[in-house]
């Protein structure tokens, strides 16, 4: 079976918690002089302080049993409660202590400590662990990275790399909480290609994914810089346009409605041309009852009074009444 090499870490950002200057300085010594970054700390709470800091990313930390103020243990046992609050990746932590019977060793690993290292360190133990460390932080990246991959595949459609449905309507409620807290407008716009299933039945499917691609590409590229787009589900999109009540929001569905029109979409059987038809809605500010389910509703209720007559249009449909603005016709 063949295997691919993973980037391995080869320097280390260390952080070192002891209240010795002495001890620090040896083990600071040695850990620099093999490439690794180090932090230090003089107390459990001066260390606390620097790991809640988001912004600071540690792979190791040594981490003295005996110090004034909360001892090792404890200093541990908040370690791994930050790691919890912050929805953290684990961080190994070796412990320092003269004392290494099994009982302080046991302690320590019940505090959330992974390894024992007893004290005055010594050079060749300290390297063999920072090479068994550089192995674990060497698989935390390769985690990391999937778990990023994961994510980005859990939110995003696989053909356009627009946000799904699931994401977009996320997005959707964020905004929607914002305007009723702000007390401003909010648009969307439900839009559906035109006679979509026609384009796969007569020039395949590769050629239809083609189209969405294409659609998808010349939205994303002319949205206003506040607006969103997501793919709600084969060929319709649904676009967010904060701030902007339905009569704001016609223009700029009607530029977006003619940028799907003017488009030349080469195929490898043809060039396609394409239109599409929106429902358009809003709320209004006061109208606080409004939730993401109604305005979906009413603007699914706008697109097909758009495809009812005629298609390549915008209807709005708002909360009393509706109005219509017709596109160039096909």
């Amino acid at each position: 079976m063949r295997t691919h090499k993973q980037p391995y870490i080869q320097s280390l950002s260390i952080l070192i918690i002891d209240d010795s200057t002495s001890e620090r300085v040896l083990l600071r010594t040695l850990l620099r002089k093999s490439g690794h970054a180090v932090t230090e700390a003089a107390t459990g709470l001066h260390a606390l302080a620097l790991l809640s800091d988001k912004s600071k990313m540690f792979d190791l930390i040594f981490l003295d049993v005996r110090m004034p103020g909360i001892n090792g243990y404890e200093t541990a046992h908040r370690i791994r409660d930050i790691e919890k609050e912050q929805s953290a990746v684990w961080c190994p932590i070796i412990f320092l202590s003269g004392h290494t019977d099994p009982e302080d060793i046991a302690n320590g690993i019940a505090a959330g400590g992974d390894d024992y290292l007893a004290k005055p360190v010594n050079a060749i133990i300290v390297n063999s662990k920072i090479t068994a460390m550089q192995r674990i932080a060497n698989m935390r990246q390769q985690l990391l990275v999937a778990n990023q991959k994961l994510e980005t595949l859990a939110h995003t459609d696989e053909l356009t790399r627009l946000p799904n449905r699931r994401h977009f309507l996320d997005i959707l409620d964020s905004e929607l909480a914002r305007a009723q807290r702000h007390n401003t407008p909010l648009s969307i716009a439900y839009m559906d290609l035109d006679h979509f299933k026609q384009i796969n039945d007569t020039h395949g499917h590769e050629a239809g994914d083609t189209v969405l691609l294409s659609v998808a590409n010349v939205l994303s590229k002319n949205l206003r810089s506040e607006d969103s787009i997501g793919r709600i589900g084969g060929e319709e999109f649904c676009i967010c346009l904060p701030g902007a009540d339905a009569t704001r929001s016609l223009e700029p569905c009607e530029r977006y409605r003619s940028l799907i029109e003017n488009l030349k979409i080469r195929t490898s059987v043809q060039t396609l041309t394409v239109t599409a038809s929106f429902g358009l809605t809003s709320i209004l500010p006061g109208s606080g009852s409004d939730d993401t389910g109604h305005l979906l509703a009413r603007a699914d209720e706008a697109l097909y009074q758009a495809k009812q007559h005629g298609r390549n249009r915008i209807e709005v449909r708002d909360v009393h009444v509706i109005t219509s603005r017709s596109g160039a016709h096909i």
